[in-house]
Formats: C-alpha cells, sequence, structure tokens
C-alpha cells in the first residue's frame, strides 16, 4: 500500500489476534444497549491488553487491516459485517495508548478483508511511524 511517496511496509507492523468470532452488525441490532455495552467492553478490553503485551509504541498514524476468521461456514459473513467487533478493538488501542484517538488523522483507513475459514477470531494488522517527542 502506499502512502504519499512512502510504502506501508517501510513503517513498522504489529500483528493483534483476538480468539472470539467477531461479531456483526446485523448481529449487534438484535441485542438490547446493556448486551452491546458488555460485548464492546469485553472486546475493547481485549485489545487493550493485547496492545499492552506487546508494548507497542504510540503511532503518529496508522492504518489499519482487519482480518475476521471464523471456524466454520456457519452464517459466513458479509465483508465488512463486523464493523462493530472492529470498531470495539480500535477503541481498545486508544484505551491503551497506542493511538491518542481514532479520528482520521491518526487513523487514515481501516481495510476489511473477506472472512477465513479456521477458527474463530479478529485479527488486526497496524502499520505506522511511532509517535515523535516534542523537544521541551
Amino acid at each position: 500500500m502506499v502512502m504519499g511517496k512512502r510504502i506501508m511496509s517501510d513503517y513498522p507492523t504489529w500483528t493483534f489476534e483476538f480468539p472470539a468470532r467477531p461479531w456483526t452488525t446485523n448481529f449487534e441490532r438484535g441485542k438490547n444497549r446493556w448486551e452491546r455495552a458488555r460485548l464492546t467492553k469485553e472486546w475493547r478490553t481485549g485489545f487493550a491488553w493485547l496492545a499492552s503485551e506487546q508494548r507497542v509504541p504510540r503511532l503518529e498514524w496508522c492504518v489499519i487491516t482487519a482480518q475476521p476468521w471464523l471456524g466454520n461456514r456457519r452464517g459466513l459473513q458479509d465483508t465488512g459485517a463486523c464493523h462493530p467487533a472492529v470498531k470495539a478493538a480500535v477503541d481498545g488501542l486508544v484505551d491503551a495508548g497506542l493511538l491518542l484517538d481514532d479520528t482520521p488523522d491518526i487513523v487514515r483507513t481501516i481495510t476489511y478483508l473477506a472472512p477465513m475459514i479456521g477458527r474463530d477470531a479478529l485479527v488486526l494488522t497496524i502499520a505506522g511511524p511511532p509517535h515523535k517527542e516534542k523537544p521541551k
């Protein structure tokens, strides 16, 4: 992927895998606000812990790729249907301090890949330059 004149492979990359079937927009619509809040908290906390565990530095900005994995073909998700799970995951990365915020100037792109069959998981790959400390 090219960002301006710089190729994304030039930037450090980290991968986070949360071992649960990513929930979908349609699934979320069928839940009440307490069930949605519980799911969001679980995924947000999980990704915050994964980022803290890997000791990833704060990034200046980033691009994210989301790859859902499904344990079987039962109800194969549409590409991008896992958006609620990805949103909670990105919020967890903000909670961990990996990202200052999830605004468009920091999270420049989120790419959704088609689901893969094999195990239940959501894999996020994030790439970007480490945050530059301002001199005092």
